[in-house]
């Protein structure tokens, strides 16, 4: 069985944009692979951060993960910090890891600017490293990814192949799986960007208040026409809505044009916020009813597991280059 790994930073609450584009997939590939699902809490201290808010935010993505879904019999879910290996690793990638492809990561470059005042640490200019610990200490088969992470993952295959070179084939090169960039949901606020936290109130995060969804959605920019048509070029509003309405209704987009012919954006948006709160409800429901005893009780398998998994391949590395 292929194993596939990939991590969460628990830097917010979850969006529908996450959702979409990452943990949907990662729901439908823990019935046919071995997943592992990290919270990478160490990537989230690149940043500057209150260490009480990272541990809240750390159990409360592990909730809404399985709230959403994400079964811990069938997925590794685990918290980075737990499992020592990473880190031995890591040192060893960063022995091999050259100072100006490092400086060249969009990442570093785009924090170094964004806390410019405060400075930052070296952490967030080593993240790609870590990141491809990571990845390499379990030798995933398949890690996947949105674009804005090709960069790392492409320096983690190059680490890889760097590492075998030099002490033998011990690494597995992982492929890169490319998360479908149909599945891209705008800021409600300004749809010609992203959806992201940065963005609070265009952000639509699945746990929040069903007040609070439902003023952001009848909120949401639309432009000074009433037509309910999909036209991204210059309709980006209410086309982003059209495509979250097809993707909480599995209707295709000429069936949603069909449906509201002659209605307007009101209609449309008190529709879109019930087609919400109809997909989310059970998991809405089922996060207040998951405990922190229960998630220390998760934690605490995910990481034999993960341990176990890590340690066996960091047995070899130690050897191979010269540490045992």
């Amino acid at each position: 069985m292929k194993t596939i790994l990939t991590g969460i930073k628990p830097s917010g609450q979850i969006h529908l944009g996450n959702y979409l584009g990452v943990i949907k997939e990662i729901i439908n590939f823990q019935n046919n692979y071995r997943v592992l699902l990290m919270i990478a809490d160490l990537h989230a201290q690149t940043v500057p951060y209150q260490p009480s808010k990272l541990r809240a935010l750390t159990y409360e993505l592990a909730a809404s993960l399985i709230a959403l879904g994400i079964d811990p019999q069938k997925t590794i879910l685990f918290r980075q910090s737990d499992v020592p290996a990473h880190l031995y690793l890591y040192w060893v990638l960063g022995c091999l890891s050259y100072f100006g492809e490092l400086q060249r990561m969009h990442e570093f470059k785009e924090q170094a600017e964004k806390f410019k005042k405060e400075g930052i640490g070296s952490g967030i200019f080593m993240y790609p490293v870590l990141q491809a610990a990571d990845i390499l200490i379990y030798n995933a088969d398949l890690v996947p990814i949105g674009q804005d992470q090709l960069q790392h993952l492409e320096l983690t295959r190059e680490l890889a192949r760097r590492f075998n070179q030099r002490f033998g084939r011990v690494l597995k090169v992982p492929e890169i799986h490319l998360h479908s960039e149909t599945i891209k949901i705008m800021s409600l606020t300004n749809p010609d960007k992203k959806m992201s936290k940065s963005d609070p109130d265009g952000c639509l995060e699945i746990f929040s208040s069903d007040r609070e969804i439902r003023d952001k959605i009848m909120k949401a920019v639309t432009d000074s026409e009433a037509e309910i048509k999909f036209k991204p070029d210059i309709k980006p509003g209410i086309s982003n809505l059209m495509i979250i309405y097809k993707h909480l209704t599995n209707k295709t987009l000429i069936e949603i044009e069909k449906e509201f012919s002659g209605l307007g954006y009101l209609e449309f948006k008190k529709s879109v916020y019930e087609a919400f709160m109809n997909y989310f409800n059970k998991a809405r429901k089922r996060k207040k009813e998951i405990s922190k005893d229960y998630l220390d009780r998760i934690f605490a398998k995910g990481a034999k597991k993960a341990n176990y998994l890590a340690n066996q391949n960091l047995a070899k590395i130690l050897r191979i280059v010269g540490l045992r």
